[in-house]
């Protein structure tokens, strides 16, 4: 018998805006019994407004002022899923997601921003650039930069929209342009309104008007952006502006999925929510920041509303899940406002008080760092990680399996490759298959202990590290059986992630045209996922360890470090990035690197995963009875694996590794060098390859998309291993 603490409802949170990071950061310090929360954002990193000009300018660095997600709620115990939004049925109480299973829900949140509302002006999707995303704009805006270091002309910067923050970024591109280039240009600010800043005090407006006299820059009033053509804009009075780079910070604009949903919506297509932030159509959903329309009155879309909406949003869904009475978020009337002359010089304005000069930079600098200082979660408070909810005993042996109708409704959702090769039936309890004469059967088993939270990308990447073994003996993937390891919760929860986990197998299998055949599933303490595959090869053609020759090159096909990427990753250490980049590896697929090698007539294979690159080209010299010399500069290494492995963090599995190494005379202080031990999942393959194939061999796997590499060679027999 073993006890299983329940997860019974789904608290879904689609966005990553300001309101969402604080209602993260509350759970964590006082976490919901029985609830599985979710964050679903298409961003791992999340800006923070305020900074963003600050950003432009050279002031920050990007990690200065993003919030890492995966990072914040790996430490709050919340599951992070990397996707884009597209639709909800309320009705179903479904969420409908680009390249990503559906997903159900009991209560929902909504903080998904909004976006400049270029739909109203005709080719402004075309030309020009929003200022949100803002990774997509400084992309656009470094890019255009090097592309005008060498134009003669004066190039003509158009910022449309004079609102605070239009008039913040055209400053921050001003200063950012003159400090750092010698590009010669002309600045313009376009308006609708009479005046800009028109709701902020007079103060403050004609501070900001003189200033921008004062620097040059053309000020266009009371005219509006109609179409946007190739370096040209056309107003609604018929005049045209010539412009060799747009800037969009006009008003905002809702995204199109809420009011398609049947959420009720404004005119403009915010999500309509009453004073308690919940949807005024649907009860089980709130909505805050930009992408709501207060109905109580209107109000602005400014930073400060979306944070203070976070703690009473937050209570508001916990109330909510415990049939509790619900907060009314009560809007300040008057709000500090600090904005930014590009250069460190600010102007604050509330109500009617003003001030500017250096100091209100320096002020605005402090608020800044301690509002993002509390997204860190090692400067975070600890929380609370009691268990209010009574755990159930749970039965093991074969009462531990998955209950019959929820497996029958996961299996019917799958759509798995059919193989000619099998005839046996569905429910038949063992499958029966055909093999071709002059063929070699292969067959290998791996199992995983969930090590991210996502169990979609846990199927895929469990489902491609198994094949590596298929392909690093040459052959090709036939079928393979699942055996899945759900925890105990509700039924919809647990059918949920076990169908989660299951089409994440079946996606990667059907990739690489293999069947899935059968399996088991049963109940467990976490999740846990096992492949056994197997795969067919013609007689007497595999890539075996034993082969190499002194003279060989030793080629690696990815970069390494996906283990202590791991690890960090399990204690909030690991940038969110840094994942997002070590799980495109691991769900890059060996097969192609396999058949590139196979046409440079390899002479030994191997695939690099749990003893690390040092234990696996290790195996493979005892096989051969070879040396070999390895270049530590020449090891790919996915980013951040260095950083990670410098503060000390390690695999569990590091320590046995290193004591199996036959280098442990090695005395340098190389940053790779740890990661030699480093286990890997879905790592790369491992091949000896004739001297005389190298460089075409390189050139067709880095062609193909793997970051491969020399990185070393084979040497004489009975020599050691030495790395250099």
């Amino acid at each position: 018998m073993i006890g299983l603490a329940q997860q019974n409802k789904d608290l879904r949170l689609i966005g990553g805006g300001h309101s969402h990071i604080t209602v993260i950061r509350r759970l964590a310090m006082k976490p919901l019994p029985r609830t599985r929360v979710t964050l679903i954002s298409n961003e791992t990193m999340t800006p923070y407004s305020g900074m963003l000009p600050g950003l432009i300018a050279g002031h920050y660095t990007f990690g200065d002022c993003h919030i890492d997600l995966r990072k914040l709620c790996q430490w709050a115990d919340v599951q992070f899923i990397r996707s884009t939004v597209i639709h909800i049925d309320p009705l179903a109480k479904r969420i409908v997601c680009r390249n990503y299973p559906a997903l159900r829900y009991d209560l929902l949140s909504i903080d998904c921003g909004s976006q400049p509302a270029l739909s109203g002006i005709v080719g402004a999707e075309a030309f020009g650039v929003p200022v949100k995303p803002v990774a997509q704009f400084l992309q656009h805006w470094r890019q255009w930069l090097s592309q005008a270091q060498t134009a003669a002309q004066t190039q003509r910067i158009v910022v449309v929209g004079a609102g605070a923050a239009g008039i913040e970024i055209l400053l921050a591109l001003r200063y950012q342009l003159l400090s750092t280039t010698a590009i010669q240009a002309e600045f313009i600010l376009i308006c609708a309104e009479p005046l800009p800043l028109g709701t902020h005090n007079k103060r403050m407006r004609n501070f900001f008007l003189q200033h921008l006299q004062t620097l040059g820059v053309r000020l266009i009033c009371g005219k509006r952006v109609i179409a946007a053509s190739d370096r040209q804009l056309i107003l609604d009075d018929q005049s045209r502006v010539d412009a060799d780079f747009i800037a969009w910070a006009i008003h905002a604009g809702a995204q199109l999925w809420p009011k398609a949903s049947g959420l009720a919506c404004d005119e403009h297509g915010f999500i309509a929510v009453d004073r308690y932030l919940r949807s005024i159509s649907h009860a089980d959903v709130f909505a805050a920041g930009d992408c709501a329309a207060f109905t109580p009155h209107p109000l602005p879309k400014a930073g400060i509303y979306a944070v203070r909406q976070g703690p009473i949003l937050a209570d508001n869904l916990i109330a909510q899940l415990k049939n509790r009475s619900l907060r009314p978020f009560k809007p300040q009337r008057l709000f500090l406002s600090l904005l930014t002359t590009g250069d460190r010089y600010a102007a604050a304005s509330r109500g009617a008080f003003f001030a500017n000069g250096k100091w209100v930079w320096y002020w605005k600098n402090f608020i800044d760092r301690r509002f993002m200082a509390r997204f860190v979660p090692k400067s975070m408070a600890a929380s609370d990680k009691s268990v209010e909810a009574s755990e159930s005993m749970r039965c093991g042996g074969c009462g531990a399996k998955i209950g019959s109708g929820i497996l029958h409704n996961v299996l019917t959702q799958l759509k798995i490759l059919p193989c000619p090769d099998i005839v046996s039936g569905l429910g038949d309890d063992a499958a029966i298959i055909h093999l071709p004469a002059n063929t070699q059967w292969l067959q290998s088993v791996d199992f995983f202990r969930a090590f991210i939270d996502d169990p979609y990308l846990l199927g895929r990447i469990a489902a491609i590290h198994s094949l590596g073994d298929i392909y690093a003996m040459g052959g090709t993937p036939h079928s393979a059986l699942a055996t899945a390891i759900i925890p105990y919760g509700s039924e919809a929860i647990m059918q949920e992630k076990l169908l989660h986990l299951m089409q994440g197998i079946v996606a990667a299998l059907n990739q690489e045209h293999t069947a899935l055949i059968g399996g088991h599933s049963g109940e467990g303490p976490e999740i846990a996922v096992g492949l056994t595959v197997n795969g067919t090869l013609t007689a007497g053609a595999a890539f075996t360890k034993v082969g190499l020759q002194p003279g060989d090159s030793l080629i690696l096909t990815k970069p390494v470090g996906s283990g202590v990427l791991l690890a960090a990753n399990m204690s909030a250490q690991c940038q969110g990035d840094w994942l997002d980049h070590a799980v495109e590896w691991m769900l890059q697929s060996n097969r192609n690197a396999a058949a590139i090698l196979r046409a440079h007539n390899i002479r030994s294979c191997t695939d690099v995963t749990g003893f690390g690159l040092l234990g696996h080209l290790q195996e493979m010299l005892l096989a051969s009875r070879c040396g070999a010399t390895v270049s530590l500069d020449a090891v790919p290494v996915m980013d951040g694996a260095q950083h990670c492995s410098a503060q000390g963090i390690r695999s569990t599995l590091y320590p046995h590794n290193r004591k199996a190494s036959r280098c442990q005379t090695y005395q340098g202080s190389h940053p790779s060098y740890p990661l030699l031990f480093d286990p890997q999942t879905a790592g790369g393959l491992l091949a000896g390859v004739p001297a005389m194939q190298v460089r075409s061999c390189l050139q067709q796997l880095c062609a193909a998309g793997y970051s491969a590499a020399c990185i070393g060679s084979v040497t004489a027999p009975d020599s050691p291993i030495v790395l250099s």
